[in-house]
């Protein structure tokens, strides 16, 4: 396939130059099979030299003033609302999520740069007094600064939302920002690398597809990495995911978890972001938890994807809907029981929910493409966080109980970017709802910065 035969054809972008590289992937429409792109593939060579072209670039970027980020933060946020439908276009055709979803996972994007410039704004510095063997009341100025260039790997499932969880704190933090998607993620990412450079300085930002296997069971995490090759450029890795935990307990208003699993259909960008989504129920309540969850999915169509009514879309490939069909089918050959779904017809899978799922089940250790809900019971407190913590750290966790003390150790306990409690407590009657999005976007930027301590003579 040659690329004028290609609605697109993408190439690295290294110190703001298209890059020729040679080596080729073809990428075909999810909706119809037709031939959509044509992707230049770079090497970790590749990647090394847009890392260093990135580290040319870096004063400039370092050197902005903290407001200017933050500008810059709302400028990109504006620019790719405005990119909408051509991001969504490129979402639906390379990942084959329905059109409707493509367009939250674009408002999830532009709304991570909102809420890092946000964060920045309200970032001060702090003032130490120190004692040391040669001086004492030295007040010193202790500062963030940047640690320099970061890679973003962001991967082929929900591309653009965690693009930007990475880009929006990386740059926030005044660091250079290198790309590298897999190609299946690469016409997305490419026209999001380029609302991104439109406001960024030149050679800020690059962009080198790579088939380097970034969705590696020990990548997946692992999202942001700093490369040690080019001199002055600090090694760093950021967890950004690993995740999505739903702890049930048996005062829980099971209607609201039942529309929090569902809500939105399988390609929903809370879900799509975890990678694998564990629901862990109280035993007294997981059939009636399940039997919901299950009526709310009967009204879940496949279809079309650019059809607004359609809500299960295609799988990117054969081999991504065949390893749907083998995890549920381990799943249940495990113990799990089988409530709906569970085929696959080509690249379409069935709405799936499966109960009593066994805590070794690869549903809750490994990303699942397919729409399935894997419900897993416990019978104590313990168990819960057991079964919550054991599989490393989750990018959200949402907590459904009534009593606050509860929440507040499930909080405690679990590493997560992102906690969301949902009670009956609140004053209309209705759920409450306690996010930690501040918090998290302020974590982000701590972690991509390093203490500076500043001297007063």
């Amino acid at each position: 396939m040659s690329a004028a035969q290609t609605e697109h054809h993408v190439r690295p972008v290294v110190e703001g130059e298209p890059l020729a590289v040679g080596e080729t992937v073809d990428i075909r429409d999810s909706a119809t099979g037709d031939a959509f792109a044509t992707v230049e593939v770079g090497d970790e060579g590749t990647v090394t030299g847009a890392l260093a072209g990135a580290d040319a670039a870096r004063r400039s970027v370092r050197e902005t003033a903290v407001a200017g980020r933050a500008g810059w933060c709302e400028r990109i946020a504006a620019d790719l609302r405005d990119r909408k439908p051509a991001l969504a276009d490129a979402l639906v055709r390379e990942s084959g999520v329905p059109v409707t979803s493509a367009r939250a996972e674009v408002a999830a994007a532009a709304e991570q740069f909102d809420r890092v410039a946000d964060t920045l704004r309200s970032l001060t510095g702090k003032y130490r007094t120190w004692t040391t063997s040669t001086r004492e009341g030295d007040n010193s100025l202790v500062a963030a600064a940047p640690l320099g260039v970061v890679r973003c790997r962001p991967s082929g499932r929900a591309p653009l939302a965690k693009a930007a969880l990475q880009v929006a704190p990386a740059l926030g933090a005044g660091n250079a920002v290198v790309l590298t998607p897999p190609p299946t993620a690469a016409v997305t990412v490419s026209l999001f690398a380029e609302a991104v450079r439109a406001t960024v300085p030149t050679g800020g930002v690059g962009f080198v597809p790579t088939t380097a296997d970034a969705d590696a069971p020990e990548a997946r995490t692992a999202d942001a990495v700093l490369a040690g090759e080019p001199d002055g450029v600090t090694r760093f890795e950021q967890w950004l995911g690993g995740g999505t935990a739903t702890l049930v307990f048996p005062d829980a208003d099971l209607d609201a978890a039942a529309t929090a699993l569902t809500e939105g259909g399988p390609s929903a960008v809370d879900s799509r972001l975890a990678g694998a989504d564990c629901v862990i129920a109280h035993e007294s309540v997981q059939d009636a938890l399940v039997e919901r969850i299950d009526e709310r999915m009967a009204d879940w169509v496949a279809g079309d994807p650019f059809d607004e009514s359609t809500v299960v879309g295609p799988l990117a490939d054969g081999a991504t809907a065949r390893q749907f069909e083998r995890q549920v089918d381990d799943a249940v050959a495990a113990g799990a029981r089988l409530v709906r779904g569970g085929e696959v017809d080509g690249r379409v899978c069935q709405p799936t929910v499966l109960a009593d799922v066994p805590r070794e089940s690869s549903l809750r250790r490994e990303p699942v493409a397919g729409p399935v809900v894997p419900v897993t019971p416990f019978g104590s407190t313990a168990t819960a966080l057991r079964l919550v913590t054991e599989t490393g750290p989750v990018g959200l966790a949402r907590v459904f109980t009534d009593r606050h003390s509860l929440a507040m150790d499930v909080a405690d306990a679990v590493d997560a970017g992102l906690i969301e409690i949902y009670g009956s407590g609140a004053d209309d009657g209705g759920t409450r709802r306690v996010g930690l999005d501040a918090e998290a976007a302020r974590a982000a930027i701590s972690r991509l910065t390093r203490t500076k301590r500043v001297r007063t003579l």
